[in-house]
């Protein structure tokens, strides 16, 4: 009988599926994949829409919610007399925009630092009450940055994928609100290769990534080799063929790893020699991400933390990270913008990038449970807490200061 009503409205159906207990993920099982452009239909022929799926979500995130309030049932974080000092805090768990507006008003925030996928949007839904969320921070006057570690994407382009899935007014969001991992290679290696000498010739990076990456560091004046590559090319590397390879004259002076959906043994065999040739070259890595989720069953992903760790086992080097969690992007955003970690808030959905980085930048860290972050993963740093002989070191860098179900709940600030 669910079923049938469900296939005369998709109301329905959803209300069904969340009363039953079921996650975003089992709800795919009914309307497909998470990004929508418009409107999909399933095989029984029902409708959904992308503002369905921003629901769904919404639902997901407040349920996911109350599994977290049950983790840290029994601790007060307003508990003043705690005599364990060494004791990790438990985060303030957020029921209602209301209380986030007070929270954040009385610790005088007045910057906010967003991740993006999983924060604003998943894929090209957007966030319940995200527009409107960041279309008020910005008309009261607040400093808003888009910090991601997501390399593909000039700021340029990142700029536009916002303006569109969050259907943004027009001149409302600025291309240096965009800090994309690309750019924050773009600007480490403008500081690290700054010429101290009369050759105005450029510097030469080789890129493992894509044409995103390559145009931010083209953008930052470099003369860049690598990047994707032509539809037909080769795929692999035979031994005779890498000790005939006909590198380009002259030497490399840094070299950066972003995620690449076409990386290959060719590819990573012409990295490794470049380096082995340019000892002194600067290897950067955009991030270091493990893994991402896809699929109704959270599927991982590979992330560029894999092609990092490749590279740097065949070539014996180890990579600089400049994107989330790394304290150099968190140093260089305060003094480029002149922001104050105690008056900054970075709002995230992993604990191992976002939180990490909020924290170890000395900011205010928020966690929304619409992304990576579930009670699941919170209980496993809590009992990983208990176990740790470092005095619950992991545990202060991950454990976010804040949490609330999405992003919706800060269109009250």
């Amino acid at each position: 009988m669910r079923f049938f009503m469900a296939m005369l409205a998709p109301q329905i159906m959803l209300a069904s599926a969340w009363s039953a207990g079921q996650s975003i993920r089992n709800l795919r099982k009914f309307v497909g994949p998470l990004s929508l452009a418009a409107e999909t239909k399933t095989e029984e022929g029902t409708l959904y829409t992308s503002a369905d799926v921003t629901e769904s979500i919404r639902h997901e995130s407040e349920s996911e919610m109350e599994k977290v309030a049950e983790l840290f049932r029994g601790n007060n974080n307003d508990n003043d007399d705690d005599d364990d000092d060494d004791e990790p805090s438990s985060p303030v768990l957020v029921r209602t925009p209301h209380e986030l507006a007070s929270h954040a008003s009385s610790n005088r925030i007045r910057n906010y630092l967003f991740d993006c996928d999983g924060v604003l949007y998943r894929g090209t839904d957007p966030m319940p009450s995200a527009s409107r969320t960041i279309q008020s921070l910005l008309e009261s006057g607040r400093r808003v940055f888009f910090v991601t570690n997501n390399a593909a994407s000039s700021r340029t382009e990142l700029k536009q994928k916002l303006e569109k899935v969050l259907k943004c007014p027009e001149g409302l969001l600025e291309e240096e609100m965009m800090i994309g991992s690309a750019y924050a290679a773009a600007r480490y290696l403008r500081s690290r290769l700054a010429s101290d000498d009369d050759d105005d010739a450029p510097r030469r990076v080789h890129v493992v990534g894509t044409s995103g990456l390559r145009r931010e560091l083209e953008s930052a004046g470099f003369d860049v080799s690598g990047g994707p590559d032509p539809a037909d090319a080769p795929r692999g590397m035979s031994r005779d063929e890498l000790a005939e390879y006909g590198f380009p004259e002259g030497q490399i002076d840094a070299m950066v790893i972003g995620l690449d959906n076409d990386f290959n043994y060719r590819k990573l065999c012409i990295a490794t020699v470049l380096l082995q040739r340019n000892p002194d070259a600067i290897l950067v890595a955009t991030n270091r991400d493990a893994f991402d989720l896809v699929g109704y069953d959270a599927r991982h992903l590979p992330g560029n933390g894999a092609l990092v760790s490749a590279v740097e086992a065949a070539s014996g080097r180890t990579a600089i990270n400049v994107g989330k969690p790394s304290p150099l992007l968190a140093v260089w955003m305060m003094e480029e913008y002149d922001l104050k970690g105690d008056e900054t808030m970075m709002v995230g959905d992993r604990l191992d990038t976002d939180v990490r980085f909020g924290n170890v930048g000395g900011m205010e860290s928020a966690l929304v449970l619409t992304g990576c972050t579930m009670a699941k993963e919170i209980e496993e740093l809590i009992q990983g807490a208990k176990n740790d002989d470092t005095g619950g070191e992991e545990y202060r860098e991950m454990m976010p200061a804040v949490v609330f179900p999405h992003v919706g709940y800060m269109s009250q600030l």
